[in-house]
């Protein structure tokens, strides 16, 4: 629950998932990942950092939804400004804020538009750390065999 602080904002009881540790504290191989967009889901969402808290930012047409789990790497800071985008490889959808263990077997390449520009908006694939569909999985390539 909020609370008003002194200077008349309000304090989240959430904590800033952006700060958490980007690699496993026992395995420098094994990123931490924060699921922003559950696998299947018609809903996009992203943490705001301000309000410390995950919001809504839009919704997929009919018939569409995300076929993995995205989400960011903390302590991580990408071309566009944001924490470096993940796409998770796992069993079962996680959700929003859930933080993940994943290893890395490649690097999906993109661009974003913007009205003015365009930009790099690389994406990490992983497969979370105790997976069994994908537990086999050593690269990218292996996907796509």
């Amino acid at each position: 629950m909020s609370q008003n602080s002194g200077d008349g904002t309000r304090k989240s009881a959430m904590v800033d998932p952006t700060r958490l540790a980007s690699v496993d504290a026992d395995d420098d191989e094994i990123i931490q990942v924060v699921i922003e967009t559950p696998k299947g889901s018609r809903n996009k969402y992203a943490f705001d950092p301000k309000q410390k808290i995950f919001e809504l930012k839009k919704v997929l047409p009919a018939g569409m939804a995300f076929p993995y789990d995205f989400g960011f790497v903390p302590s991580t800071l990408a071309d566009d400004g944001d924490p470096v985008d993940v796409l998770v490889l796992m069993d079962e959808p996680a959700f929003p804020g859930c933080l993940l263990k994943c290893r890395i077997i490649g690097v999906i390449e993109g661009e974003q538009r913007s009205r003015k520009e365009k930009g790099r908006n690389d994406r990490i694939v992983g497969v979370e750390h105790d997976n069994h569909s994908f537990a086999d999985i050593t690269s990218g390539y292996c996907i796509f065999e």
